[in-house]
């Protein structure tokens, strides 16, 4: 079926995996479903790009084919993006493809409201719930900068909170990377964003920095804590204009009660230059002193969701929905303790029996709880360190989720294999091709291509029965591959 044509629709099965169940919403570029994942049962958002957008219909054929070539190579970047981002304050990239000829991407399902509906409902907030989001923005906003990748949309509407108060950014449809070699997708005279939280730079058209994101975070925080933006909205021209020209007033003008760190930190957010602005972590460590803490009382007015409560409960209750836990230790295994080898052993057999039924669970999280301690207090060298990394990426691998995945088999490759004997090599050349795997996700078809090819060189050169294990895995590895290229060829047919 033609990508012009589908239309998904309930009961749809995307990718073999997806069961559609109902649609949230749609914007101009995408539009979102609630879908079940058929082998786990688990709840996840399907994300379709638009091909049947009002505004593609306004082009000529020319250039609606370019600006689809755009969009799809957005999309593309989007999936590849989430793959990379790890942190429980973004959505997790569970699997991309096309279903139909059709780009779709499947990732966590947030459930809660937009922060644009909560401010609509509860503005002004207390000082505390809206210090809560702004901590909680910050602390997705700085993993992304690490990278580095900018956002360019940060809005109310891409800020989910979930049922628990969490708080989850969403929307990465036009972030971008920030490296030398990253593609260019926006034409000069188009300004990428939302009227409101556009950074001066955004509107003069110019290329945007992580500190972009800054200003547009800042716009959010002054109206998080005053319940108005920053500059209010108005003729088109007026409003570039005082984004461009105009300091706003302090948030203390419009609130009572804000401190004067604070409002200091919102004005140096709205700073005209880059440069001016603070980074992310600089605005995490203003923001600290007035974070809630454990045993705090609930804020009033109350809100539901109330976002400071994941900050005021004791930590062995705060702990943050994630498809797999980050961070769970091991019982017998206190913190302030050595480990014991015996008991380390004993989960990773655990979680290598789960693997073998096909159905990872808790040793998996317990595993991945351990991979930093284990590294820190063993070393680099010791098997028993890479059984324990590799098994958690293995885990999270059979789990879906493939960007953590990604991210441990990656370490693994260059810190955690020793030596160029035989069983090293044939060691490497598996997890390079469980890498490529997890990579094939996300698009990246070279990648996958070179890692099937030098694996099969390498087992050419292998004891037999170090051969057969590469061999293996190369075989359906280069299975999955065949598959993703011959999609191109599906559509085109």
């Amino acid at each position: 079926m033609d990508a012009d044509t589908y239309k998904p629709g309930v009961g749809d099965l995307v990718d073999g995996r997806y069961e559609l169940k109902d649609s949230l919403g749609k914007g101009g570029m995408a539009q979102v479903w609630r879908a079940r994942e058929v082998s786990g049962g688990r709840e996840v958002a399907v994300k379709f790009l638009r091909h049947d957008s009002e505004a593609l219909y306004c082009l000529d054929p020319y250039e609606r084919e370019a600006e689809l070539a755009v969009r799809n190579a957005r999309f593309r970047r989007e999936a590849n993006l989430l793959g990379t981002l790890d942190h429980p304050g973004i959505t997790d990239l569970y699997g991309s493809g096309s279903h139909r000829g059709v780009p779709f991407i499947a990732m966590r399902l947030v459930t809660g409201v937009s922060l644009r509906t909560f401010l609509d409902e509860h503005s002004p907030l207390p000082l505390a719930t809206a210090v809560a989001v702004a901590i909680q923005v910050a602390g997705a906003l700085a993993c992304a900068h690490t990278l580095p990748v900018v956002h360019r949309d940060l809005k109310p509407a891409n800020i989910m909170i979930d049922e628990e108060g969490w708080v989850v950014l969403i929307d990465f449809g036009i972030a971008k990377p920030l490296h030398a070699d990253a593609t260019r997708y926006t034409a000069h005279g188009s300004t990428l964003g939302t009227r409101g939280y556009l950074a001066p730079e955004q509107l003069l058209e110019r290329e945007p920095t992580t500190r972009t994101d800054v200003y547009c975070f800042g716009c959010i925080f002054y109206e998080l804590l005053t319940g108005r933006p920053p500059f209010p909205l108005g003729p088109e021209s007026g409003l570039t204009d005082k984004h461009l020209n105009e300091v706003p007033l302090p948030p203390s003008t419009y609130a009572a009660g804000i401190p004067e760190p604070i409002d200091d930190l919102v004005l140096r957010m709205l700073a005209k230059k880059p440069e001016q602005r603070p980074a992310v972590d600089e605005v995490l460590e203003v923001l600290d002193p007035f974070a809630p803490g454990v045993g705090d009382p609930e804020p009033r007015p109350r809100t539901h969701p109330d976002p400071t409560a994941p900050m005021r409960r004791p930590p062995d209750r705060a702990v943050r929905p994630r498809p797999v836990a980050l961070t769970l230790p091991v019982a017998s295994a206190p913190a302030d303790e050595w480990l014991d080898a015996r008991v380390v052993e004993q989960l990773c057999a655990q979680a290598e029996s789960e693997f073998a039924s096909g159905e990872p669970g808790d040793a998996i999280d317990r595993l991945h709880g351990l991979t930093e301690r284990v590294r820190k207090e063993w070393g680099e060298r010791r098997p028993l360190v890479r059984r324990v990394w590799q098994g958690a990426a293995d885990g999270f691998r059979l789990s879906g989720n493939f960007g953590a995945a990604a991210r441990l088999y990656q370490a693994v490759d260059d810190d955690l294999i020793h030596g160029d004997g035989p069983g090293e090599r044939a060691d490497r050349a598996l997890i390079r091709l469980r890498l490529a795997e997890c990579r094939l996700t996300f698009g990246e078809l070279e990648a996958a291509i070179a890692a099937v090819d030098t694996a099969g060189r390498t087992a050419a050169g292998l004891p037999p029965e170090l051969a057969a294990r590469v061999e293996a895995v190369r075989h359906a590895v280069d299975a999955q591959l065949t598959a993703r290229l011959a999609e191109p060829r599906r559509r085109e047919a």
